[in-house]
């Protein structure tokens, strides 16, 4: 009887959990939309300046005619160019950002509303009762000890779980970042012909076209890793003792990488700084990996020591 409940126990805690990490997703994607929203309206008022400035420099002025003659204007319009560039770059970025966690909260509402979870807790609440009642009837020793070990698997199972969906949700970003490295790459072989070995007007548009095909693999590597974080978050909600992970930089990625892609679009080196924060942000991503293997380790050694101390207690 006592096994019996113990087992079911651990079921419906099991599936709390997953309820549970369901509406913290929804908090933390909430919680990213109004982010998300407040940043495209601080890109869009950016935009407007930054296109003002640009439109300003086509204007007459004195001060141009001097710049002109000193070598000044265009030097003074590419960085009016590049920073409008980068601005445009990013409010492209987050509006595709605000869409997808748009569809994201919806999926999110769908799961939340599982028939299976409508009446868990009742059952829950239930089930505690059965089991007060069974120890206030049969008073044995071992109930107790048995108790703080299943509590202790459902623990460890649910850490297992969430680590192992934090590594395939890493897994999937490594393989985005991948893919955006590759299309940096390629525009900065282009750069490389363009601006060391006067490629010309179709090495330009060339350079041009990998950086636009690079902004979508960007994005793509953005949206991959905002998922890995919030997968983070979940295995520090649950409090693993060995674990201490905190990687916000991925939330910000794409913001960085454009920063420096349009710093100055004819730079090479430019797109050279780009490439190397995504090495380092496949640095980061190995780092954590290691420790959340470590953990995963540790969670699975512990777990099989836990099973087998029920057995014994059971069988015996």
């Amino acid at each position: 009887m006592w096994e019996r409940l113990q087992q079911r126990q651990s079921v419906l805690k099991q599936e709390i959990n997953k309820r549970d990490k369901v509406k913290r997703k929804q908090q933390t994607l909430e919680e990213h939309l109004e982010i998300a929203l407040h940043k495209k309206q601080e890109y869009w008022t950016r935009l407007k300046e930054e296109q003002k400035d640009v439109e300003n420099l086509d204007g007459f002025s004195i001060l141009k005619m001097v710049r002109t003659w000193t070598g000044k204007q265009d030097e003074i319009r590419e960085k009016e160019l590049a920073e409008l560039a980068a601005v445009e770059a990013k409010y492209r970025e987050i509006e595709k950002t605000v869409i997808d966690l748009e569809l994201d909260i919806e999926a999110n509402e769908r799961e939340l509303d599982q028939a299976s979870w409508d009446s868990i807790d009742i059952e829950w609440d239930k089930l505690i009762k059965e089991k007060e009642q069974w120890i206030f009837d049969n008073n044995q020793e071992q109930a107790s000890r048995l108790d703080k070990l299943y509590e202790k698997k459902t623990f460890l199972a649910t850490g297992i779980r969430e680590i192992t969906e934090a590594i395939t949700a890493g897994n999937e970003a490594k393989i985005a970042l991948n893919r955006s490295l590759k299309s940096l790459e390629g525009a900065k072989d282009y750069s490389t012909w363009d601006t060391f070995l006067g490629g010309g007007l179709i090495a330009t548009s060339l350079k041009h076209s990998k950086l636009d095909e690079s902004e979508d693999a960007i994005h793509a590597a953005q949206r991959s890793l905002q998922k890995f974080h919030t997968e983070l978050l979940d295995i520090q909600q649950i409090k693993a003792d060995n674990l201490s992970v905190e990687r916000d930089s991925f939330v910000t990625f794409a913001d960085y990488v454009f920063d420096d892609i349009f710093s100055a679009w004819s730079t090479h080196s430019k797109i050279n700084n780009s490439i190397d924060r995504m090495y380092q942000t496949l640095q980061d991503l190995a780092n954590i990996f290691d420790l959340l293997q470590k953990q995963l380790k540790l969670d699975q050694d512990n777990l099989h020591k836990v099973e087998i101390e029920i057995t014994q207690i059971i069988e015996h």
